[in-house]
């Protein structure tokens, strides 16, 4: 019943071919469709109090994106990021539910034009603290954005009814190998990539200030040191 607050959800097949045996891809709307889900999952528990702001990563909006389970790709799921719970949300047909997908069995995956990834148990990089993240830049190196909640409380002054506001909060991440560092900004990265410290600190002052958002300065420069490797 759905007043339940954790539901399993069966793993669900029902004679569905494989789209491609070597690669295991599955296009879940047009083979399974909307209503029949497609790995093990339980339901999101949903909040039974006032809240402010966004407990997920960007919006309260489900996007559509790809995503990488138990070592299988699924195409075409309509998905968000809780980023106050950590967890993974698969938005289930047309029933308004959504499931929480475990963790452990997680890997790449997209939600909308963001490319994400899981950092849990065998997946956990050394240094980074388990968890979802969006990668802003894989290559060589890897750059990586933490997204997390600010939890206050107030009261609303006309109802007296106690409300949870939620801030988005931010970190960035470089992961060099097994070194794994906190950026603040741009300069930390050519305090690191000091053999490219001349052609960072130029960038920095020919595009600084010109109203680009800061996971695209930091992609940029991550993209001009790698380049020069």
């Amino acid at each position: 019943m759905y007043n339940i607050a954790k539901l399993l959800i069966p793993l669900v097949f029902l004679g569905i071919p494989l789209l491609c045996y070597s690669q295991e891809k599955y296009d879940y709307k047009s083979v399974a469709g909307n209503e029949i889900p497609v790995f093990r999952g339980e339901l999101a528990e949903k909040y039974n109090y006032r809240l402010d702001g966004t407990v997920y990563a960007w919006s309260d909006e489900f996007e559509t994106g790809d995503l990488e389970f138990n070592g299988k790709w699924y195409y075409g799921l309509t998905m968000n990021l809780n980023a106050h719970r950590n967890e993974l949300q698969v938005r289930i047909g047309n029933s308004g539910e959504n499931m929480s997908l475990k963790r452990s069995l997680v890997g790449d995956f997209t939600i909308g034009k963001r490319n994400c990834t899981a950092l849990f148990g065998e997946r956990k990089i050394k240094g980074l603290p388990e968890g979802y993240y969006q990668v802003l830049y894989r290559g060589k190196d890897m750059l990586l954005k933490q997204i997390y909640k600010n939890v206050t409380e107030r009261v609303d002054f006309a109802t007296h009814v106690p409300v949870k506001v939620f801030t988005t909060r931010t970190r960035y991440w470089l992961a060099r190998g097994e070194k794994v560092t906190v950026i603040r900004g741009e300069k930390d990265l050519a305090g690191i990539y000091k053999e490219r410290k001349g052609d960072i600190k130029k960038y920095i002052k020919e595009h600084k200030g010109k109203g680009g958002e800061k996971d695209d300065m930091l992609v940029s420069i991550m993209s001009l040191v790698e380049q020069k490797h």
